[in-house]
């Protein structure tokens, strides 16, 4: 009986994603290039403007930048919790 081998696709790391979050993440424009869609992210986007004004989105986009070295950036933030 021949062994039969499986293998999972690993999602791979983005490097325009992490340059993007370095570059301009802090004003959470980057969700755009992740939706690509104007429509889903133009929220999330300014949710994190406006956090970035009262330096709580600094500390979401280090946290964004670690998860897409990790390879688990996800568009929504509450979606790291579940």
């Amino acid at each position: 009986m021949a062994m039969e081998e499986y293998y999972v696709q690993e999602k791979k790391r983005d490097p325009i994603l992490i340059l993007l979050l370095f570059l301009i993440g802090w004003f959470g424009l980057e969700k755009f290039y992740y939706a690509k869609s104007f429509k889903k992210a133009w929220k999330f986007v300014l949710v994190k403007f406006l956090y970035s004004l009262i330096l709580i989105g600094l500390i979401w986009n280090i946290f964004d930048i670690v998860q897409a070295f990790r390879k688990k950036y996800q568009l929504d933030f509450r979606e790291y919790f579940r």
